[in-house]
């Protein structure tokens, strides 16, 4: 099986197969808007609404018919990219003329632009990615200036969303989010052609050299040496077969990496959906301070969401041994603060306790960067496995040579085998936390890889019923 050709058929394939799903779910949204709408008695109204939702049914209709007959051809990929940010573009300047204008400044940018921006990396074509960004950037621009004359001047001195700076920020962050989007195809292919490159030199290097002995030996040896010829094929046989596994475990990485991706934006869109959902229905009754919170948790997210593709980079990097290490001096009290600030509401959600017995004054030397993303996941994985009133706790030592840090809980643990497979790639499982919680497993693999490439060890001590104990050990002097 060819790898170029897995990845850009089939894998598209699927892509556009998830399009599909997100549509569907569109089209529910919409139609539920819809019928709020008529029960509000704005018949007009909802037969505007019902211009977008009826694109995206008889468009998802034929589309699905054309996939299960097999005949998604590659001009439909485009076409299904345009339906998709021009009838959401027409659902958004219809709302924005009936119910809000400001819609046309908020929804569509933080929530579901970037979510069919995204759709378009799922087809592993850079093209079709650069056209689904410049085509989201001229529509998201064309329906706020079609609308701007309708925007209270009051409001856009209070939100910087609705103002023309505001707006500008809102088309670069989109832009921005389309240029980290064009690296996901390139880093998933460089990688796996590389590997590709190597087995097939490998293979046949040794398929040749088989070949070539076996040749020469049955001329000159007897029965016993043509048996054991035949042995050594076998050998190789083996060495190939093992190889393939090792390329099937390549396109393992691959599907968990995006997995990681699909998490994470889940999370993160979900909070700054609701936010914009009260922004949408309750803004007029809202004071500024509440308005000026919510756009900090907002920004909060869009932070959050660049560092999460920061971090992607990271490990490709890490694939390649490319990542720079630089070591400062950090307090590893203020410096955990920070970490833990991005928690706050899910610890306050799940009711837990967070306990740092760490001396403020206490000093270790690390890279900023790796050691945010590694202490993220670990306390993300913590909360996750841990009940509602449960205890996070992390305290550190300093020896001569290396700072223990230990992040430990009081989860529900895991058995002796499953500890053992969590830092493996082939031991990446889905499972559910304590409240439903969701996550790849990517993150603890990355966490190993990147303490690893600092020079230190990462180890686990986990019982089932009685938490567990990651164990972060780092050289503590600068290099």
């Amino acid at each position: 099986m060819d790898i170029e050709q897995y990845l850009f058929k089939e894998e598209a394939v699927r892509g556009e197969k998830a399009a599909l799903k997100f549509r569907w779910i569109l089209i529910f949204v919409i139609l539920a808007f819809i019928v709020v709408t008529l029960l509000k008695g704005d018949v007009k109204e909802a037969m505007f609404s019902l211009i977008p939702a009826s694109i995206f049914l008889v468009y998802n209709l034929v589309l699905g018919y054309m996939i299960k007959k097999d005949k998604n051809y590659y001009v439909l990929r485009y076409l299904s990219v345009t339906i998709d940010i021009l009838a959401l573009s027409i659902h958004i300047y219809i709302n924005s003329v009936f119910f809000s204008s400001i819609a046309v400044s908020t929804t569509a940018t933080i929530l579901v632009y970037p979510i069919l921006m995204f759709l378009s990396v799922l087809r592993y074509d850079k093209r079709l990615i650069i056209y689904a960004t410049l085509l989201t950037i001229l529509c998201f621009n064309l329906n706020y200036y079609l609308r701007i004359h309708s925007i209270d001047k009051n409001l856009m001195e209070q939100v910087i969303s609705a103002n023309p700076m505001g707006h500008f920020f809102k088309s670069a962050y989109l832009l921005l989010l389309g240029i980290f989007f064009l690296q996901v195809p390139d880093m998933v292919r460089r990688y796996i052609g590389r590997q590709k490159k190597m087995l097939q030199k490998k293979n046949a290097a040794e398929i040749t050299l088989a070949i070539e002995k076996r040749e020469k030996d049955i001329l000159k040896e007897s029965l016993d040496e043509v048996s054991r010829l035949n042995q050594e094929l076998k050998e190789k046989n083996q060495k190939i077969e093992d190889q393939n596994l090792q390329l099937n475990e390549l396109m393992q990485i691959k599907d968990k990496l995006l997995s990681f991706i699909s998490h994470d934006l889940k999370n993160s869109f979900s909070t700054m959906v609701s936010i914009v959902e009260t922004f949408g229905e309750d803004y007029k009754k809202l004071s500024t301070e509440d308005i000026e919170l919510g756009m900090d948790v907002l920004s909060k997210h869009t932070k959050n969401n660049y560092e999460l593709f920061e971090n992607l980079l990271h490990w490709a990097n890490v694939q390649h041994d490319e990542i720079p290490i630089q070591k400062i001096p950090l307090k590893l009290y203020d410096f955990m603060s920070k970490v833990f600030e991005g928690f706050d509401d899910a610890a306050s959600r799940k009711k837990l306790k967070i306990r740092m017995r760490i001396e403020k004054d206490f000093m270790f030397y690390a890279d900023k960067r790796i050691m945010n993303i590694v202490f993220r996941n670990l306390i993300s994985n913590a909360m996750k496995f841990t009940p509602e009133g449960g205890k996070i706790t992390m305290d550190a030592v300093s020896g001569e040579k290396y700072t223990l840090i230990n992040v430990s809980d009081t989860g529900v643990g895991f058995d002796q085998e499953k500890a053992a497979r969590l830092f493996e790639i082939g031991g990446i499982h889905n499972t559910k936390g304590t409240n439903g919680e969701t996550g790849s497993g990517f993150g603890l693999i990355l966490c190993k890889e990147l303490i690893n490439k600092c020079g230190g060890e990462i180890h686990l001590k986990s019982k089932p019923g009685k938490g567990s104990v990651f164990s972060v050990m780092i050289p503590n002097q600068p290099e």
